[in-house]
């Protein structure tokens, strides 16, 4: 068997950027995979619509081969608050019926109902109500299969009583990085 067709095996293959900073973020471990989706979070969740559960977006956007593909048609909460569109329930329930408010939140996001919050309120400092619900209506619709409502109320109770929300081990996002992922999520209008 003649070896002048086959490849050097000892010299390596020469990577891009990218595959260079994938081989460091693959030796550097997984923990610093969570610090660097944070660093990155803003600049990665500005572009296009994102269909993948919040834990699942720090794969580096790796795609699944296995399984269905998750329905991703969620609507905005611009669709949702209009009145000719039909809703997957009542348009009167109250906000803390599915998302539980205390303290101050009591009396503010406790009080208003869904329809309410999908406009621009005062208290809703990031608009994350109003994306929490846009994406409840289009979790409970089957517009959007990768989030669930446990996740959205997880998601909830986490800023509400921590001030940040933990999508993975050693990972937060405060309530505007979270409102930046839950508006990422829509793949309708």
């Amino acid at each position: 068997m003649a070896t002048e067709h086959q490849p050097d095996q000892t010299t390596p293959p020469t990577l891009d950027a990218r595959g260079a900073a994938r081989r460091r973020l693959g030796k550097a471990g997984l923990g610093a995979a969570g610090v660097l989706w944070t660093l990155e979070s803003k600049a990665t969740m500005s572009y296009g619509a994102i269909c993948v559960a919040p834990s699942a977006g720090l794969s580096g956007g790796l795609d699944s081969t296995y399984g269905p593909k998750p329905t991703c048609i969620g609507r905005s909460p611009g669709y949702w608050k209009q009145a000719h569109h039909s809703w997957p329930c009542s348009r009167r329930i109250k906000f803390s019926e599915v998302f539980p408010c205390y303290g101050a939140n009591k009396n503010t996001y406790g009080a208003a109902t869904m329809l309410t919050m999908l406009g621009n309120v005062s208290f809703d400092k990031y608009n994350l109500g109003q994306h929490l619900v846009a994406n409840y209506l289009n979790v409970i619709s089957k517009k959007s299969s990768f989030l669930s409502v446990k996740t959205l109320v997880e998601m909830w109770t986490e800023l509400q009583s921590t001030g940040q929300y933990s999508p993975a081990p050693d990972v937060f996002w405060n309530a505007e990085e979270t409102k930046r992922y839950l508006e990422r999520t829509y793949g309708g209008s």
